[in-house]
């Protein structure tokens, strides 16, 4: 298994010892786990998948460069990252998703199946393979009742579960119709959390008319709705 940053690995304690400290209790506090594996590895040539497992070690070590979170790659091409914030987990889980679809190391999308879950935790250590408790078990058991190439999500004890489920299976079946290009402009959209059109048309250099028509064609709007009422619900978990 991949050694994680030692940088990232103090952010990441210092945000769980300061969620201890406010609860005193580790089995109340809300985080994320997400699990996953690459779609159709095994029929990768040996170089494709080395540049595969090399792109998905350089994606989680950016996601722990956010200081809230912590991965590792397992098993060959599976992998688990655990969010002392949960609310960044839908975002980062979804760059991930889309930056390995449109990856410059294939000509093809690379696909993966996650599964992400809301919950609490019996023990977080600096990597999740020694952390421990529903959540683990959660995310877990959701990858292994996926579909390959499907996203799923579940927040504890949220009444509204089933439905977050379906509208997960939507954005799901929208993303992975996705082009490359396709890809890379919805990645640029959210990664710059849903910047003006004009930005994106400035760094793309092209038209603001241009990045308008192709955010709609996607249904980018949709995306970030989606993300906005998930991460909605999560915070109304926290309070409780």
């Amino acid at each position: 298994m991949p050694t994680i940053k030692q940088p990232y690995l103090v952010a990441f304690q210092k945000a769980t010892i300061y969620s201890c400290l406010a609860t005193q209790d580790i089995g109340e506090i809300m985080i994320a786990v997400l699990t996953g594996d690459i779609v159709n590895s095994t029929q990768m040539s040996n170089a494709q998948y080395q540049a595969t497992l090399t792109e998905l070690k350089q994606l989680i070590d950016d996601i722990q460069n956010t200081g809230y979170a912590a991965g590792e790659v397992y098993r060959g091409d599976a992998f688990q990252i655990q969010f002392s914030d949960p609310v960044v987990a839908l975002k980062e889980s979804l760059l991930l998703k889309i930056a390995l679809q449109s990856s410059a190391v294939s000509d093809k999308p690379i696909h993966c199946t996650l599964s992400l879950a809301y919950g609490n935790a019996d023990k977080i250590a600096t990597r999740p393979s020694e952390s421990s408790g529903p959540v683990f078990v959660a995310s877990g058991h959701g990858l292994d009742n996926n579909q390959s190439n499907e996203f799923s999500l579940v927040i504890k004890n949220n009444p509204i579960n089933n439905e977050l489920g379906l509208l997960t299976k939507l954005i799901n079946h929208q993303l992975n119709r996705l082009t490359k290009s396709q890809a890379q402009l919805l990645y640029q959209y959210i990664k710059s959390d849903f910047s003006e059109h004009k930005h994106l048309a400035k760094i793309t250099n092209t038209t603001r008319q241009n990045i308008s028509n192709r955010l709609n064609n996607i249904g980018a709007s949709l995306v970030k709705e989606y993300i906005n009422t998930v991460n909605y619900r999560v915070s109304e978990s926290l309070k409780h």
